[in-house]
């Protein structure tokens, strides 16, 4: 099995930052981790991206004709932080 940072090809095409690196917090058990640190079950439109706690398919990224699709409805939220961003991103700011 592979983590989220095998799939950061694809997150790269969706995020404009890098997204193995933002913190993601699963809808399903609240856990949150680095977007790398979730379990990646590639397919071939796609990957699905599940938390390493309870499984939940936290990110869906499918690939079309028509271009990325992304579903993230599982996903309480996402923080990107910036390189010189100092804080803890599951602080509250």
């Amino acid at each position: 099995m592979l983590d989220g940072n095998a799939a950061g090809g694809l997150l790269r095409e969706v995020f404009a930052f890098d997204a193995t690196a933002a913190r993601i917090s699963c809808g399903g058990c609240a856990k949150m981790v680095p977007m790398g640190e979730l379990r990646l079950y590639a397919i071939e439109l796609g990957a699905i991206l599940r938390c390493p706690s309870c499984g939940e398919a936290v990110v869906r990224v499918g690939r079309t004709p028509r271009g990325l699709w992304l579903d993230l409805r599982a996903a309480a939220t996402v923080v990107a932080v910036s390189d010189g961003d100092v804080h803890d991103p599951g602080d509250a700011v």
